[in-house]
């Protein structure tokens, strides 16, 4: 009888540990989603990582006319330019984790990991993917008395002059070089990268010939285009554009997967509750697609995606994936522009 009691003692207790821990989970959740359907309590803070006039900024005053209608509440736009982007990532892994303070992020994020061990955070643990807003259309264009006319002829002519075609970059490291890298790897091309401190200097020599590869952003490039300045081989986004009818992607033309890296994305702190970065996705996906921002899209050369975070995190996993075998197989080292 002793033993029975006491049976009936630990599983009265047990049950005490159950129904206690089922309170306190059900209670947790009822404040997750308390602070969401109470989000935003104060102003927004949207830290970005460029100086003000950029395209970028164009793209963020987007975000924040439309997020303060949607949301009635304020959003401001912090500057925090500088250091390729590590000053504005480590403010907001260090901010509160409460989805008032984020960040615009870009495939400078993901690069970062392969080529710099002291980073002050861990951008998939300090960091919480919001969602990707969108991606910009880049074109890999040559110089105008380059023989090739598309990208096969460009591999055909650069595999029987390895190492004599020229490949422009804005800096050591950078998305440019990276992604020329990959695409030189993938189809056998020997190409001789060389980092310009700006675009402009890199422009002014494509166009007189002395350098003979480059690959620009639509916008920039179809008036040089049309003008014969320079010549366009392929669109180097993974996605054709009706701006340009019958020219082909590089994944097209040879590598299946290949997507230059021009995206943007928003992240919150890494801790920030689950509810509160559904609703700030949710609330950007549709500032993405109102008819502000399409109007923007069509006249920037720019791709509207508004993806959720868990599709956002996947893409942040398997790009730094993708830089940091790059950058080990090819020996990169960080010479990153801020």
């Amino acid at each position: 009888m002793k033993m029975r009691l006491l049976d009936l003692t630990k599983l009265t207790n047990l049950t005490m540990v159950a129904v206690a821990a089922t309170t306190l989970a059900v209670s947790s959740g009822n404040v997750l989603a308390q602070s969401a359907a109470n989000f935003p309590s104060k102003p927004i803070t949207l830290i970005i990582p460029y100086t003000p006039g950029s395209t970028n900024d164009i793209e963020a005053r987007i975000y924040q006319d439309t997020l303060q209608e949607q949301l009635k509440s304020t959003v401001l736009l912090d500057y925090k330019s500088g250091a390729s982007g590590i000053i504005a990532n480590t403010f907001v892994a260090r901010a509160a984790p409460d989805g008032h303070t984020l960040v615009w992020t870009s495939a400078t994020t993901t690069i970062l990991p392969a080529l710099r061990s002291d980073l002050p955070y861990d951008f998939l643990k300090n960091l919480a993917p919001v969602g990707q807003t969108t991606k910009r259309i880049f074109l890999l264009t040559a110089a105008p008395n380059f023989p090739a006319k598309n990208f096969q002829e460009l591999v055909a002519y650069a595999k029987a002059h390895p190492g004599a075609v020229t490949y422009s970059t804005v800096g050591q490291g950078g998305a440019i070089h990276l992604a020329g890298v990959w695409m030189a790897s993938a189809s056998g091309m020997d190409l001789n990268f060389v980092h310009y401190k700006g675009a402009s200097a890199a422009d002014i020599d494509l166009m007189a010939g002395r350098i003979q590869l480059s690959a620009k952003g639509l916008v920039g490039a179809l008036p040089l285009i049309k003008s014969g300045k320079i010549k366009l081989l392929a669109i180097y986004t993974g996605e054709e554009t009706a701006l340009l009818p019958g020219i082909k992607t590089v994944a097209e033309s040879g590598i299946p997967d290949f997507d230059y890296p021009s995206w943007v994305g928003i992240l919150a702190p890494g801790a920030t509750p689950k509810p509160v970065v559904d609703k700030l996705s949710a609330e950007f996906r549709k500032a993405v697609n109102s008819p502000k921002a399409m109007k923007n899209w069509e006249a920037q050369g720019t791709l509207p995606v508004g993806s959720t975070p868990d599709q956002f995190r996947k893409m942040l996993v398997a790009e730094a994936a993708r830089w940091k075998k790059l950058v080990t197989d090819n020996g990169i080292k960080a010479e990153l522009n801020d």
